[in-house]
Parts: C-alpha cells; sequence; structure tokens
C-alpha cells in the first residue's frame, strides 16, 4: 500500500489562510446590519430610479460574489482530475495534501477522478448559472 504524505508546511499556510478568511467574515458580518441599516433607510426615501440602480448593484455584486469562487473551484477540480487520470493515480503527485492519505491506483483512480470531474463540472455549471443571473440582473435593473 502506498502514501503520500502530507506536506505539512501547506497545512499550516492552508490554516493561517483559513483563519484570517474565517475573522474577514465575522467582522463583515459584523458590520453587515449596520451597514443594511443605513441602505434601507436610505433606500426608503429615494426614487425608484435610485432604488433600482442600487439593486443593480447589489444584485450585480452578490452573482459575481458567487460565481468567480465557484468558476475557479471547478476549474480547480477538473484540473485534479485531468492529472489524475493521465497519472493513472490518485491523488496526483503534485497535489498537496494535509494528511497522509492512501494512493489509489488504476480502477479506483480512475473511479475517483471521474467523481472529482462530475463535481467539478457541476461547480462550473453553477457558475454559468450564477453568471446568467447577474447577467439578467444587470439587464432587468438596467
Amino acid at each position: 500500500m502506498d502514501i503520500h504524505r502530507a506536506d505539512r508546511s501547506h497545512r499550516t499556510r492552508s490554516l493561517v489562510l483559513l483563519a484570517i478568511v474565517a475573522v474577514l467574515c465575522a467582522v463583515m458580518l459584523w458590520q453587515l446590519n449596520g451597514w443594511l441599516a443605513h441602505m434601507s433607510a436610505t433606500l426608503a426615501t429615494s426614487d425608484p430610479v435610485t432604488v433600482a440602480h442600487w439593486l443593480r448593484i447589489l444584485f450585480v455584486c452578490l452573482g459575481l460574489g458567487l460565481a468567480v469562487p465557484a468558476a475557479i473551484l471547478g476549474v480547480s477540480l477538473r484540473k485534479i482530475a485531468l492529472a489524475s487520470r493521465l497519472e493513472g493515480r490518485f491523488p496526483p503527485r503534485d497535489w498537496k495534501t494535509w494528511r497522509d492519505v492512501r494512493i489509489l491506483r488504476d480502477r479506483p483512480a480512475l473511479v475517483w477522478a471521474k467523481r472529482v470531474e462530475l463535481a467539478g463540472t457541476c461547480a462550473l455549471l453553477l457558475a454559468v448559472g450564477l453568471f446568467a443571473w447577474t447577467a439578467f440582473a444587470w439587464w432587468r435593473f438596467g
């Protein structure tokens, strides 16, 4: 049984990045309530054109904020699946892992590669749907 060894420095960097993102999200969530209250009061006294303009900006930013990470995830998963299929093993040699994992070869590796490729395709389809929704919001509130 072959083992793909974990990369400790990759795990440390990933955990630090994850902690930074969690803190940033907590601060942004804390500020969101105040910002939404301010925007609600501002838009309640605004004309319909201004409200439509702000809705356009908010929906487009929301759509892009969700679509871009989904697209990046989809491309990354498909790249891992392709590398795994070409090497005939899962995980690929260049892939960094947090823990030691057993290397799959031949048929089990191809099954995992197909599963990862399917997940990547689903993420890309989600991204396309979100980009379409963003384009619709841009058109609808323009």
